[in-house]
């Protein structure tokens, strides 16, 4: 079997040869809008979503269109088998991390602080690409157990329980009252945790700190303009994982040491897949669930 005529491999800018190990990019953005060719591909105006929108995912075969294709050729510097392609299966939402991470909120400097609310797949990939960035303390806020164990072993310096622990006071006696350059929320519920953020902000030694919200909620969050202001603060949004060379930097990370491995917590089947599905919404005990054929 070969690969169609216009199937181009990006690494090499020739067609994919058979076998090549590859990943789809969940987000079909259409490349025409004025957000796609402004540059802008994750606001896609006609965007589509694979598993969501389109059908795809949790099947032995998928067809996508060569241009959300990425090669895994450099994850084999690191992994082999089985193991490249579970590597594989995180790069998407370690995409979604470095994109708000490096693209929106323009990174850290190595030495600084970071607290990252919320230890699901994207937090946790947070945790290990800010661990790698030279990120001196790294805090996550999460009410799980399992998920403030699987931060520790992704390289979190200090968990926090924010059901039985002050969250601004536990920030604030690990960061020796100097708080955080970058405040990551990935909880969801931006409602209760941004005034948190906020009071910390306020308290804390560190000017110039960027909230980055990446958690999707449809609810509005009280703010704060003040602390913005007096603590020279911002605000960022992200969304998505598209464009900016996201996803070959990401690749190309992971081949150099970057595991998200420890982030796996279930290897099941396709047959398995509704009853995880449906788990996943009210077990928070599970992080990443992973289909394998």
């Amino acid at each position: 079997k070969e690969a169609g005529e216009e199937a181009i491999n990006k690494r090499t800018k020739k067609r994919f040869e058979p076998g090549e190990p590859v990943m789809a990019e969940e987000m079909l953005w259409c490349g025409y809008c004025k957000p796609c060719v402004d540059g802008f591909p994750n606001h896609c105006e006609n965007l589509q979503e694979l598993g969501f929108s389109v059908p795809g995912s949790f099947a032995q075969y998928l067809k996508v269109d060569a241009k959300y294709v990425w090669s895994l050729y450099e994850l084999t510097r690191k992994f082999e088998g089985e193991e490249l392609f579970l590597a594989g299966s995180l790069v998407e939402p370690a995409s979604v991390a470095y994109n708000g991470i490096v693209n929106r909120a323009g990174g850290i400097h190595p030495g600084q602080n970071a607290v990252v609310v919320g230890a699901g797949p994207i937090g946790l990939s947070a945790v290990n690409i800010l661990k790698h960035m030279g990120a001196a303390r790294v805090i996550v806020s999460e009410p799980s157990s399992v998920r403030r164990e699987c931060a520790k072993k992704v390289g979190a310096d200090y968990v926090i329980d924010p059901m039985k622990e002050d969250f601004k006071e536990a920030v604030l006696t690990y960061t020796e009252g100097m708080g955080a350059a970058l405040y990551i929320e990935t909880s969801g519920v931006g409602d209760i945790v941004i005034p948190q953020i906020e009071d910390v902000i306020w308290e804390a030694r560190e000017i110039n700190s960027t909230v980055l919200v990446i958690a999707r909620a449809p609810k509005k969050v009280p703010m704060n303009p003040e602390v913005y202001q007096v603590r020279r603060a911002r605000i960022i949004g992200t969304q998505g994982h598209s464009g900016h060379g996201v996803f070959p930097n990401v690749i190309a990370f992971m081949g150099a040491g970057l595991d998200m491995r420890p982030i796996i917590s279930k290897k099941i089947t396709l047959d398995e897949v509704p009853e995880y599905i449906k788990l996943l919404q009210t077990d928070k005990n599970q992080v990443k669930v992973t289909a394998l054929i």
